[in-house]
């Protein structure tokens, strides 16, 4: 069991994590200076030097706990569903919520791939991989080829969601999911399966 001081440790570690969730969010990862995080937080300089080193550090906390929150999630809608098709459509659908719904954490990683695009290739790599999975009974050997494409769709998805708020999200979930699921048949075809 956690002391008090313990206790208040991890809680103000938790506030500068989602104070430089909404500062970046806002202001983008290069106009974001660390005492606009603490600031936010009301918390020091100091303080928040006992918790992170850099904003790179903090930053990237943030991209890997939201990426491992997301899986969680996939992994959780997925849960019994064996049919490939439909587990193309739950990663579609459940993603394209999760960046509805929480758009801050959606704009630090779509907003910022080129500044670190090593971290945002790991990230796009452990869902490929993942759907991957999922699509090989359906798809053999091709499923690395569909998982990436289907991957990058949402992304560029999201992107574009993020940027045009007026996007009325039924409609972009139904289109991706019609052209994944209509991409995914012809590749079964094709596979021969």
């Amino acid at each position: 069991m956690q002391n008090r001081f313990d206790r208040r440790r991890e809680k103000t570690r938790v506030d500068l994590l989602e104070s430089a969730k909404r500062v970046i969010a806002a202001k983008g990862y290069h106009n974001t200076r660390i005492s606009d995080i603490a600031s936010d937080a009301d918390v020091g300089l100091g303080t928040f030097y006992l918790h992170f080193k850099t904003k790179n550090e903090i930053f990237i906390e943030l991209v890997e706990e939201g990426a491992a929150d997301l899986r969680r999630m996939l992994m959780e809608a997925k849960a019994g569903v064996s049919d490939p098709a439909d587990k193309l459509r739950i990663t579609i659908v459940t993603i394209l919520d999760a960046a509805a719904e929480n758009p801050e954490s959606f704009r630090i990683v779509f907003g910022h791939s080129p500044a670190f695009l090593n971290l945002m290739v790991q990230v796009h790599e452990t869902f490929i991989s993942d759907l991957r999975e999922d699509l090989a009974p359906a798809l053999g050997i091709s499923a690395d080829t569909v998982a990436h494409l289907a991957i990058g769709m949402l992304s560029q998805a999201i992107t574009w969601m993020l940027e045009r708020s007026n996007v009325p999200l039924d409609e972009l979930k139904q289109a991706s999911v019609n052209f994944a699921l209509g991409g995914l048949e012809r590749a079964v075809r094709v596979d021969g399966r």
